[in-house]
């Protein structure tokens, strides 16, 4: 009997797929939630001038499904001065007409985009969000960020983000709020659904992690009382936005980190519920947080990307993706729920490798959607484009001596994920991604933009972005 042609790297990642909720996407390429960085205060609403110039670009470039940059649900704590925030008075005027055009702008050429919801938690630095200067962030239990051993590393992180006060019951109780008002706007807005992000350090991810959750009451002490705040969003959320409203959620793989932090082991766990729940519609596979040491996703700035597109073989896996090892694992349970992998995707071939392996069913693309933003319609599923030459276009951040000259760790080592909010923002005023940009340019862009905004917020704006460097949605 004759073997059966094998698909095409094109029309693999090229197939659709129907989410449990009934949601189908055309193609398997996802954009990953990168912040923009572009929300104004007061209220931090979505800025419709500067995303009808971003959401359109990816709107139009025939992505299977697309995810919103982050969408804080607390106007008190920011991850930097600049996130879309979801507060109390989103759902009125004139403040949900700009939600609903936010949906339609990311949706008007038939890819759907659901809204990834965040609490930074401990990771919000001083000055972002409103709140009283003396008002600290909040943390699963009073477990400071720690980065660099100097004198001066120690006073940078005690001025920015400071040491957390352990959450309240109370505090919970507002966090469980917000994320379900959050899920509520994205869906009256006209979105397809919401992402809960319990990756990178963040809220969510702090109450997932022993490291920063040393709780001994009902949310934590346990690996399995470390998943009561996930358990509770998904419930609240699934009972106010039943199906087909798709509801994901963004988990590390592990945190990375020297001594301590999530195992990859509890972490398959944390997945294990989450697909055999019945309640979630795909997982996104990331990993690391801002004291990691080994995530190869943070620690892959400084790397030249590929120049030459590897080829697909019967035998040998291409293993493109940085927790391909991890999503392997997950792929033992032989669950229905789709496995979205994100961070060191670069080519077709290696896309369309992941998926024929089974390693995953979704593609995520997050620095690669920045610096080429169209690249799904101009490469990846463009038929008339070979696959040794359907990669992203070959980069490397530059500049990288500049920060590792900068003394203060929390300081040196968040200037690479500033080339992208760099040019997140160059999109956003309409202009072209500058794939070439130094770090030292980027600050020199900053420093210009400090004399037309003013000394006082730009500098702000910098500073609060730091500690982000290394848990940055940049995959």
């Amino acid at each position: 009997m004759e073997k059966s042609p094998r698909m095409s790297a094109r029309d693999m990642i090229a197939q659709p797929l129907t989410l449990p909720c009934g949601l189908v996407l055309p193609n398997r390429l996802v954009k990953c939630p990168m912040q923009e960085t572009l929300a104004v205060e007061p209220f931090y609403d979505p800025p419709i001038d500067k995303f009808e110039n971003l959401y359109t670009q990816w709107a139009g470039a025939d992505y299977g499904l697309i995810i919103t940059g982050q969408v804080q649900i607390d106007i008190r704590y920011l991850s930097i001065k600049g996130d879309v925030v979801c507060h109390e008075h989103t759902l009125e005027e004139p403040h949900f007409s700009k939600w609903k055009r936010w949906a339609q702008i990311a949706q008007a050429k038939g890819s759907p985009c659901i809204v990834q919801l965040a609490h930074p938690g401990r990771m919000s630095p001083a000055g972002a969000g409103n709140r009283p200067a003396d008002m600290m962030p909040i943390c699963p239990s009073s477990v400071p960020v720690k980065l660099g051993d100097t004198w001066l590393d120690k006073m940078a992180l005690e001025k920015v983000l400071g040491t957390p006060r352990a959450c309240t019951l109370e505090d919970i109780d507002d966090a469980v709020a917000g994320w379900v008002r959050g899920a509520r706007v994205a869906k009256e807005a006209g979105f397809a659904g919401c992402q809960l992000h319990g990756a990178h350090g963040f809220l969510l991810s702090q109450f997932l992690s022993p490291y920063t959750n040393q709780r001994t009451d009902d949310y934590g002490g346990s690996p399995e009382k470390r998943l009561t705040l996930l358990k509770r969003l998904v419930r609240e959320i699934r009972e106010v936005c039943p199906s087909p409203y798709c509801l994901s959620v963004k988990l590390n793989s592990a945190d990375y980190m020297a001594n301590g932090g999530l195992s990859q082991e509890e972490g398959l766990e944390q997945v294990r519920w989450l697909v055999e729940c019945g309640m979630v519609d795909f997982v996104e596979i990331s990993g690391g947080n801002a004291e990691q040491t080994s995530s190869k996703l943070h620690n892959s700035f400084g790397a030249k990307t590929i120049d030459k597109a590897p080829q697909m073989s019967e035998s040998t896996r291409i293993r493109e993706a940085y927790f391909t090892e991890f999503a392997e694992k997950v792929q033992a349970m032989q669950s229905k729920v789709p496995i979205q992998l994100s961070g060191g995707f670069r080519s077709r071939t290696g896309m369309a490798d992941a998926i024929d392996s089974g390693v995953c069913q979704l593609i995520g693309l997050g620095r690669t959607a920045v610096l080429d933003p169209d690249i799904p319609s101009a490469v990846l599923l463009n038929p008339s484009v070979p696959d040794d030459v359907a990669f992203a276009q070959s980069h490397i951040v530059r500049g990288q001596w500049f920060a590792n000259m900068i003394p203060v760790k929390v300081v040196g080592s968040g200037l690479a994920i500033q080339f992208f909010y760099y040019n997140m923002r160059r999109l956003g005023n309409g202009l072209k991604s500058s794939p070439d940009a130094s770090i030292p340019f980027v600050v020199f862009e900053s420093v210009l933009e400090t004399l037309r905004s003013g000394l006082v917020q730009s500098l702000g704006r910098i500073l609060q972005s730091m500690p982000l460097a290394r848990a940055g949605k940049a995959d």
